[in-house]
Order: C-alpha cells, then structure tokens, then sequence
C-alpha cells in the first residue's frame, strides 16, 4: 500500500509544469490582446484618448486656498474668476484645433495661446493671403472653418487682428501697409461671419500695419513671421466699456509658422 501511495505521488511530481505552462499562456493571451488593442493607427481617436485622459487626469490645482472651484468629473480645484475661465476655455480650444488640424491634413499649421487677457489663434497670412493682397486663398479656407468651429461655443469678444512687415506697400488698391493690414482683417472676420456662421455682434476688425512686430524685420523668415493675422478671443480684463484696449507692447505672444520671404 505505502509503494502504490509513493507511485501515486511521483506520477503528481511529474506534471506540474502544467501549472508553469497554464500561467505562461495566460500571460502571453493577455498581452497579445493588448497589442491588438493598442494596434489601431487611427491617429485622431487617439488624440482624442490623449486630450479626455489629460482633462481627465492633469487638472491644475490651486494650492493653499479654498477659493477655487471643481471641476466636473475632475478632482482638483482651478483659480475662480476669468483666470480659471481663461484656463478652461484655452485647453478645451486647443483639444479641437489639435483634433481637426490633424482630420483636415493642416496639422501645426494653427497656433494656439494666451495672454492675462486674451486667447489668440494665429494663422500666418502667408497661409491664408498672397503677397500684398486681401484675397483669401482657397487652400486657407479649411483652417479658418477649424477657427469658427473653435469660436462658435465662446460668447466673448472678437477682434480679428491683422499685421504687415515692415516693407512699404503703394498700390492703387492698398496705398499703405494700413490699408492692406486692415483689408486682411475684415476679409477674415465677413468669411468667419457670412460664410461660417460665427456671430458678427461678437467681432471686431483692426488693422496694426507694421506696427506690432513679433520678430525682426530684417530677415525675410522674421517678415514672414510678422505677416500674419490674428484671431483674438477677449477677457473682462481687455475691455473697458464694452471696447477692448490694446496689449502691452511685447505681449503678443511667438508664432510656430513661417513662410517665404516675400513682402507683405
């Protein structure tokens, strides 16, 4: 009997490797799975993933005061009052300008930031505007339709800002660089207004010529940089009266885009 006992137990000794292997299939079962979960290369569903976790999870806290508020579906607090505000409003602008950039194929080409008082959406006129002309290309239509949609759910202020290097221009149509940065302007602002719906009582047009510089004209990259048009979204601290007033100097803040190096 003790014999057949101590067989009994040796056939036992000799299979468990079966309880080895069973855990190595398991684990190999389950990380085969995750490959094929993360194997979808739709780049804008995971940009969405990455901008809901990063609401989601990197929510900026107010340390030492119990004035802020919470957020939804967030555990921290953001500053009260337009700080906060400004806060929310330029992360939930970027997340869409960042999505629908990369589905319409003109990624990095919007540049998104903000001051104390302002949120600005930069487009460089070498995108949207020839040399010297008001004329809107057909090609930069799709970024100001990713504009509006980004404007259309914020019930501040606009001003569409437009500005110029500092080569003169003398045209019959633009005698001066005034001329040509305030035609810019009111091109971009009736297109987001009569062709993409956003509300004209919100928009305002300006003209800044050379005048407000955010690099050096002396090189034809820095020019470039300096042609541009700005779409300025406005905060109770730029408005006195219903009107905004103007940044400081030195305030606007760098661009990301550039473009040749023709005049204007």
């Amino acid at each position: 009997m003790s014999r057949k006992h101590g067989g009994h137990a040796e056939a036992h000794a000799d299979e468990r490797w079966v309880i080895s292997y069973a855990d190595l299939v398991t684990l190999l079962l389950g990380f085969f799975i995750l490959l094929y979960a993360t194997a979808d290369a739709n780049a804008a569903k995971f940009i969405k993933l990455s901008s809901g976790l990063a609401q989601a999870f990197n929510v900026p806290v107010k340390e030492g005061s119990a004035s802020g508020q919470l957020l939804d579906g967030g555990s921290g607090l953001v500053p009260s009052g337009p700080q906060g505000k400004i806060e929310m409003d330029l992360s939930s602008i970027r997340n869409l300008v960042q999505q629908e950039s990369l589905a319409a194929g003109v990624s990095g080409k919007i540049l998104v930031s903000r001051d104390d008082d302002r949120i600005t959406i930069r487009l460089a006129d070498n995108l949207v505007f020839a040399s010297a002309s008001a004329d809107i290309r057909d090609d930069a239509k799709p970024l100001l339709k990713i504009v509006a949609d980004a404007l259309k759910d914020n019930k501040n202020e606009i001003r569409v800002e437009g500005h110029t290097d500092s080569i003169p221009v003398v045209t019959d149509r633009y005698p001066s660089n005034w001329e040509l940065s305030s035609a810019r302007a009111t091109a971009v602002l009736r297109y987001l207004t009569e062709q993409l719906g956003v509300d004209s009582r919100r928009v305002s047009a300006a003209g800044y010529g050379p005048n407000r510089p955010i690099s050096n004209n002396i090189t034809p990259e820095g020019r470039a940089l300096n042609r541009r048009a700005d779409v300025v979204i406005l905060y109770p601290q730029a408005q006195i009266g219903g009107r905004a007033t103007l940044p400081e100097p030195g305030a606007t803040p760098q661009p990301v885009t550039s473009g040749n190096g023709a005049g204007q």
